[in-house]
């Protein structure tokens, strides 16, 4: 267990934040752990007979599952190397080695998390949303208090279950909040970095959840499109979601329009599919009902 003392001003200081480099590299874990939900398992048997050639060499060097170097999930990988460092790297063994795990990491990039960047960008987008709605509702203290299993709030200390056991002194430094569709434990990375960053997972609900009768959403939309608007929270297409509901693709397509509407969902179409997602306002929806 670690925990996180806060100061008076670090309350202040603490951020939500995504880090997309740090998702790529929990997808590769997620890709060989089956029954992580249904938009991660869906994902996961599209993507696995895509990881070939240069992006398989990535899957030697992420451990299929437990701790991840944090040397894998720098605090900021926007920093590319010039030109003259690359040629500098390419004339040694170990350069030759992290150009190479740059190589692969680019090619498993554009093919198997390009393909579902707006599903995952939606989820993660709605997840800083709620937060920063339960900031500004309730403060920072609900905000914490509410990160999900293995993390607990008592001020003014964080504890969390991860690797290792200690203390951490924020120190006025602040804490960086980073939510993750991959990662399924939460971590903390504090060495190498200006503020101390703590990784969660967040837990999208089930594609198709029974509703209970007296389902104050329901009563509010009718149940089938309640239904839909809970399917929507993993992303999918219209004969998916269809499927997933148990209605027909016009009926889905259907509902779909009414929520886009009404600001509640969002459609986005590359050539002939399409991928409806929820909008941080419909998120709000789910999560206040």
């Amino acid at each position: 267990m670690l925990r996180l003392h806060f100061e008076p001003a670090d309350r202040g200081k603490v951020v939500f934040d995504l880090a997309w480099h740090s998702e790529t590299i929990g997808s590769l874990q997620a890709l060989r752990q089956p029954g992580r939900g249904p938009f991660v398992d869906r994902w996961g048997q599209t993507m696995r007979p895509r990881v070939r050639g240069a992006a398989a060499a990535l899957l030697d060097a992420v451990p299929a599952e437990g701790f991840v170097p944090d040397l894998f999930t720098p605090e900021d990988y926007s920093r590319l190397p010039t030109d003259r460092v690359v040629a500098g790297l390419r004339r040694t063994k170990r350069g030759t080695e992290l150009l190479a795990f740059g190589d692969a990491l680019v090619s498993y990039q554009i093919s198997c998390i390009a393909p579902a960047m707006t599903t995952i960008g939606a989820l993660l987008r709605a997840e800083l949303a709620h937060r920063a709605h339960l900031i500004f509702t309730a403060g920072v203290d609900a905000a914490l208090a509410s990160l999900g299993p293995g993390i607990s709030w008592e001020p003014p200390v964080l504890s969390v279950l991860a690797p290792g056991d200690g203390e951490v002194r924020l120190g006025g430094r602040g804490l960086r909040l980073v939510p993750s569709v991959f990662w399924t434990r939460p971590g903390v990375s504090v060495a190498g970095y200006r503020r101390p960053t703590l990784s969660y997972p967040i837990h999208p609900a089930p594609a198709s959840p029974p509703a209970p009768r007296d389902d104050p959403l329901s009563a509010l939309v009718g149940a089938t499109r309640a239904e839909v608007l809970r399917a929507l929270t993993t992303g999918c297409g219209t004969t998916q979601l269809a499927r997933d509901v148990g209605i027909s693709p016009a009926t889905a397509s259907s509902h779909v329009t009414a929520l886009r509407e009404a600001g509640l969902a969002a459609t986005r179409r590359t050539g002939r599919a399409v991928q409806h997602t929820l909008t941080p306002l419909g998120m709000q929806l789910l999560s206040g009902t």
